[in-house]
């Protein structure tokens, strides 16, 4: 059991809150872990104690971002500090259940559920007797309609694992018992006919008629009309497989609201290799974008330009810009200030300026709507440092140069007006560290340009942010833990 899993356990117990981890408990070990939610039913009247429970270990409410989907429920998520894992406690007010896409049924079994409790491993959790009625019913109703036959198709080896698990005390006769008096309107001999269907199992169009009948004699436990819910499902089904199918499966936000959290750094300190792991860590719960602010997409305005970069390149090969730039460190160094740079390079800097304002502007707006922006690179108020203004680093005198003059103070206002991130993680190594990573890694940039980055990178710039240095000279586990911490603190 994870620390911050039994923390909140033993606060519960101790709070004599009213709960249990009311479904598969046959893998209460994994939710226990963090390897699934952790599904609690707690009642009503101790609902805010509940949360002011978990508030107090610093677990976070997360809402879906389209909205509430399913009444009585809350989300919450905490982080375990040693082991760098996402705690998410699924907390249920009402036992809303039935169809997967739509749990269109509030059955009135909180009750049986809190009173026919034994512990395990000190979490309370129902009797198998009791939770056979609900496993029962879910799996039941999720076998009258198409959509939920093929959902429930993909797991029915953990289906048919459960049902023994439940059924291995010979449960089924208290069971039966349970639903007469909790369910008088479910016909017990039905019921009956329904775990040996699913424990058999049963032929699939066997399980479909005993469902459909059962479905008819719950009918008035349901939230919505027939037509409603059959609307809502294939709604939420269709969001679904566009979700897997552009790979944006977990649609939660935190209710606290979205972050823009920057990585900066110099060449080889393993920027990319952070990133894709606070990508995956995070984006098994909440709703992730990932961009690149150091290589923006081209609007409308620089599509054409940025169509000629790799020709003008080849055509004007003092005028790239990592030539310019160490033509620009080199006269900031001798305290020179003169405006040496090409035209061409005024030009292409304010047009990525340009680019970067709107691909930042639109990070900017999707975390106010709850997501969660993960930015490679961004802009500092520093002119000079990396993936910043370049332009006003040389003043170009109005009356000598007015042209690269007026590109200096647009490129200037361009950058202003990027909405600072809220998170910035500096990492950093030692620049010979930073060489011998160069050498053995596959883009084995010249040494002069490592040596170069690591000077144009600056901590100053980022005034405006919550600013998080690290270390990433030490073993990678330690600096993604390190990382971890300190993302989720900015949430």
């Amino acid at each position: 059991m994870l620390t911050r899993v039994r923390n909140l356990i033993d606060e519960l117990n101790s709070s004599r809150v009213r709960y249990c981890h009311w479904k598969s408990n046959v893998s209460l070990g994994k939710a226990l872990s963090g390897l699934t939610d952790i599904d609690l039913l707690v009642h009503r009247e101790d609902a805010d104690l509940f949360r002011a429970i978990l508030s107090r270990l610093c677990f976070r409410p997360a809402a879906n971002e389209q909205g509430m989907w399913f009444p009585s429920m809350e989300h919450y998520y905490g982080l375990d500090d040693e082991h760098g894992v996402l705690v998410h406690v699924h907390a249920y007010f009402r036992v809303i259940t039935g169809e997967s896409l739509t749990k269109n049924y509030r059955l009135p079994l909180e009750e049986m559920l809190l009173q026919n409790t034994r512990d395990e491993d000190s979490v309370r959790v129902p009797l198998k007797c009791a939770e056979l009625v609900t496993f029962t019913l879910r799996m039941m109703l999720k076998h009258t309609s198409l959509v939920e036959i093929a959902l429930l198709s993909r797991d029915w080896e953990g289906v048919k694992q459960e049902i023994e698990w439940l059924c291995a005390d010979d449960s089924g006769g208290s069971t039966v018992e349970l639903v007469r008096l909790w369910l008088p309107s479910i016909d017990s001999v039905l019921f009956s006919e329904c775990i040996d269907a699913l424990r058999s199992p049963a032929a699939l169009w066997r399980r479909v008629v005993l469902g459909l009948r059962l479905r008819r004699q719950v009918r008035v436990y349901a939230r919505e009309p027939k037509i409603q819910r059959v609307m809502k499902g294939l709604g939420r089904f269709t969001f679904m497989l566009l979700g897997r199918l552009t790979g944006h499966r977990k649609r939660l936000t935190p209710v606290s609201g979205g972050a823009v959290i920057a990585f900066v750094a110099p060449e080889a300190t393993g920027k990319s290799t952070l990133l894709g792991e606070v990508e995956r860590w995070l984006g098994e719960h909440f709703a992730v974008d990932r961009i690149h602010a150091g290589k923006p997409r081209s609007t409308m305005l620089s599509i054409v330009p940025n169509l000629l970069v790799p020709a003008l390149r080849m055509l004007f090969p003092r005028e790239r810009s990592s030539h310019v730039e160490a033509q620009t460190l080199a006269e900031s160094q001798s305290e020179q200030s003169q405006a040496t740079y090409p035209l061409l390079f005024a030009f292409r800097s304010v047009l990525l300026a340009y680019d970067r304002r709107a691909l930042l502007k639109r990070a900017f707006a999707r975390a106010a709507n709850g997501r969660i922006v993960l930015c490679d690179r961004y802009p500092s108020s520093r002119p000079g440092a990396v993936d910043s203004a370049q332009l006003s680093v040389a003043a170009a005198p109005r009356d000598k140069y007015p042209v690269r003059h007026l590109l200096s103070k647009i490129e200037e206002r361009l950058y202003q007006e990027i909405p600072p991130p809220d998170l910035v993680l500096s990492l950093n190594v030692p620049v010979e560290v930073a060489i011998l990573r160069n050498r053995n890694r596959g883009k084995k940039e010249p040494e002069d340009y490592v040596r170069r980055r690591h000077a144009m990178s600056s901590d100053s710039g980022f005034e405006r942010a919550i600013f998080h240095r690290i270390n990433t000279d030490q073993p990678l586990d330690r600096t993604v833990l390190e990382v971890k911490r300190a993302v989720w603190n900015a949430l």
